[in-house]
């Protein structure tokens, strides 16, 4: 009986760590994003899911649950290339919910796959324009809005890819982007950490997402095979990852990397 108590008031504080939380993510519209804004929502959080597709993001906004009192979601546009974009959808939250965002995750993320000698230059940039220096807009405008706020917290969660560390064949530019967002990271939890805002960083291996759907499935088969845990991820995995650094209970966690790999190129 003491067991299965415990075991319920685990359950119980798991599912709503996010009570009362305001949360950005991008690239909400599908993949990662998309289940990063269910679990936060099933968390207690109000999600404000935005996306370069409105379709899509409220398409995401219809599944997301609403069992906690004041839960308060929306689904908003946004270029994360464009800094014009960004501050308008911060300045956009603010006046709806008349504060920043507490939480952030940089979730949105394209790919332009070509081998190095062939790749065009336009195919590089727009990969480092969305990957790279959208998550640097976005991560200034919150961390901005947070700071006017006067807000004793903030968590900006960014999300690399488990390419950034070890490169990838034909990936020039996405494996760049991510191991730019990696150390765009690790600086921000230095700067930002006296205002009470963490910084870190998730690392997806191979998950199972719109994005990877346009991979060879022969080379999909290929990277399975070395995967230690045998099989690819599943978004809501990572969303678990982010779950966790969203809430309290990574309050003195800034600045780190969480693989979320299956122990791909694990050391």
């Amino acid at each position: 009986m003491i067991r299965y108590f415990n075991t319920q008031l685990t359950v119980m504080a798991a599912s709503s760590r996010l009570i009362s939380r305001l949360t950005l993510v991008t690239g909400g519209g599908s993949g990662i994003g998309r289940a990063v804004c269910q679990r936060f929502a099933t968390e207690g959080a109000s999600v404000i899911v935005a996306d370069c597709n409105e379709e899509s993001a409220n398409q995401t906004l219809e599944l997301l649950s609403r069992d906690h009192n004041g839960q308060d979601h929306m689904a908003l546009g946004v270029d994360v290339s464009s800094k014009d974009s960004v501050e308008n959808l911060v300045t956009s939250i603010q006046c709806r919910y008349f504060q920043p965002a507490s939480v952030c995750v940089n979730a949105a993320g394209i790919t332009q796959d070509e081998f190095l000698l062939k790749m065009e230059e336009g195919d590089f940039d727009k990969v480092i324009d969305v990957n790279l220096k959208g998550t640097f807009l976005l991560t200034q405008a919150v961390s901005k809005a947070l700071v006017s706020a006067g807000a004793v917290k903030g968590s900006i969660i960014t999300v690399g890819s488990i390419v950034g560390k070890v490169g990838n064949v034909g990936q020039v530019n996405y494996s760049a982007s991510k191991a730019g967002v990696e150390g765009l990271t690790r600086t921000a939890a230095k700067e930002l950490s006296k205002f009470g805002i963490r910084c870190n960083c998730v690392l997806p291996g191979f998950i199972t997402t719109p994005m990877t759907d346009k991979v060879p499935e022969k080379v999909i088969d290929k990277f399975t095979s070395i995967i230690p845990m045998g099989r690819m991820g599943e978004p809501a995995e990572v969303a678990d990852a982010c779950a966790f650094l969203a809430s309290d209970d990574s309050r003195y966690i800034t600045g780190v990397s969480i693989e979320v790999a299956g122990g791909l190129f694990m050391g």
